[in-house]
């Protein structure tokens, strides 16, 4: 068969230091030649063992030379310095379009960026001729336009300062002073101590950070409702009883916590990003409305027996320790709405480590989700020394009911909001702040102006106390004042623009601030 080369060159924002590009050579039906080239920026490298490429099953994938790697001083995997090509062959069943995906992970100018695919469709005309096929992932030609025109503006932007988290107006304002002065931020806790006594130490510190997210503002008010599900039937089965029932409960919270920040690492997504869901949260407002209705005796859920029975007093069935267990997981989601600074500092340097070939770094979110889940054994072998229950006891299930009736209706709030495709209108963003980032960016430019991202969600507690708190306050009304402020809404899912800035200023939770400025000539 006449042989058939295609080249395409990808159109995301992040591959602005990586830039791939693909070239095929088809020799027959079940068989191709797959050549991938790298565009590289400057003072930037590949990991050996982050690139990979992937094709449709069917369709094997196999290694046939190229550029080699070399070894990096400080790195334990070798890499690709500049640019480079590396060659794969195809075959298998090559129908035409074929999309093959290459992944890879890299660091330039001492920053390690987060894991990026690249997804590529391959084709050919009916007469043998190369044609670059359509790509069901391609954004519309608008959309294009709009992402050409931001990465064209990013380039000329440097970074000036980063934080996470909720600050107050306090350390919001010591910030902006050591941003606007490009004074570099001081190394968090976990880096510092990772940096000055190695790895184990710094691994042993994640655990009593993952301890401080039970007072952030997903999780504290949670607290409660946490404890009613721990304490059912504790009373009559003692301090073992809870301590087990807690246990299973923290196991739930740890697992969940670690998986999802083990997302975050291995594909570079934004932790929480699944709050983001109309149908997460509707499925977890009816989750919580079925645990008040328990409360107030109209369902019974009986969390004291591993055993499920058909029928008990005439009332529904029993849920046991597995019942426990999937609602710490939720109560673990919940959680991953409000990003704590100390998750931000494990996430790095998690993703730090895994980029650099240390598997540890796949553990640290667990160890965090370890810390998180602590209190919970203790807490639920407490219960066995409340009072008797009596009377008091149903006013609490009463109360505890309504509060769990308010967390549902919250939820199903978010859910509902979310269906309606919330964006960043007046009611939301506070005065004199753009919600158009191209736009902003531009005005940046023209008049040389400190360019001040706020990446915000619907579903982020953080970013809506920041809105009411900090950002009202006259002192960080006056220090932003010369500033072009952006809200940047980054749970808008359905938007391939936004999800190519996330990955460019490598933000992984909300809220997450940026001061950049327009560079020198």
């Amino acid at each position: 068969m006449t042989a058939v080369m295609m080249t395409m060159m990808a159109q995301d924002a992040e591959t602005a230091l990586f830039t791939p590009s693909v070239q095929w050579e088809r020799r027959n039906d079940r068989e191709a030649l797959l050549t991938v080239t790298f565009a590289m920026a400057d003072n930037s490298y590949i990991y050996e063992n982050q690139l990979k490429v992937t094709a449709p099953p069917g369709v094997k994938v196999i290694s046939a030379g190229g550029d080699e790697p070399v070894v990096q001083e400080g790195e334990e995997s070798r890499v690709f310095l500049g640019d480079f090509t590396r060659k794969y062959r195809l075959q298998g069943a090559l129908t035409t379009p074929l999309t093959v995906a290459v992944s890879f992970q890299g660091c330039s100018d001492g920053v390690c960026m987060l894991p990026e695919t690249v997804k590529f469709t391959l084709g050919e005309a009916a007469e043998g001729q190369a044609v670059v096929a359509a790509d069901p992932q391609a954004e519309a030609p608008a959309a294009e336009s709009d992402a050409d025109a931001w990465l064209a503006l990013a380039q000329r932007f440097q970074e000036r300062g980063r934080a996470t988290g909720y600050m107050d107006e306090d350390a919001f304002l010591a910030w902006a002073e050591q941003a606007e002065e490009g004074i570099e931020a001081e190394a968090d806790i976990l880096r510092r101590v990772f940096t000055r006594y190695g790895l184990l130490l710094a691994a042993l510190l994640v655990i009593p950070l993952g301890l401080l997210l039970n007072l952030t503002p997903c999780v504290l008010p949670m607290i409660p409702i946490n404890l009613a599900i721990i304490g059912a039937g504790v009373k009559a089965g003692g301090k073992g009883h809870g301590f087990r029932r807690g246990g299973v409960y923290g196991l739930g919270m740890a697992l969940t916590y670690g998986g999802l920040g083990l997302l975050v690492v291995l594909t570079g997504s934004r932790f929480g990003s699944l709050n983001s869901s109309p149908w997460f949260n509707l499925s977890v407002a009816v989750i919580f409305v079925i645990l008040a209705l328990a409360m107030f005796d109209v369902l019974v859920i009986d969390f004291s027996r591993w055993r499920r029975s058909s029928v008990r007093d005439g009332k529904g069935g029993a849920l046991g320790l597995v019942g426990v267990f999937a609602l710490g997981a939720v109560a673990a989601v919940l959680g991953g709405a409000c990003v704590a600074p100390v998750l931000i500092w494990v996430l790095l340097l998690a993703a730090d480590l895994w980029a650099r070939g240390n598997a540890v770094g796949l553990v640290l979110p667990f160890l965090l989700g370890v810390g998180m889940a602590l209190p919970w054994p203790l807490l639920g072998a407490g219960m066995a020394k409340l009072p008797r229950p009596g009377a008091w006891m149903e006013h609490i299930k009463r109360a505890m009911g309504v509060l769990i009736l308010l967390v549902a209706a919250y939820y199903a709030w978010l859910g509902v909001s979310l269906f309606r495709q919330p964006t960043a209108d007046a009611a939301q963003t506070p005065d004199g702040w753009h919600t158009d980032l191209v736009a902003a960016m531009q005005i940046a430019e023209q008049t040389g102006q400190p360019l001040f991202l706020d990446f915000w969600g619907v579903t982020c507690k953080s970013c809506t106390a920041m809105k009411a708190t900090t950002f009202k306050a006259p002192a960080v009304i006056e220090k932003m004042q010369p500033w072009v402020k952006v809200a940047v809404q980054a749970d808008a899912a359905n938007s391939d623009i936004i999800a190519a800035v996330l990955r460019h200023y490598d933000v992984v939770g909300l809220p997450t601030y940026l001061l950049l400025q327009v560079k020198p000539e």
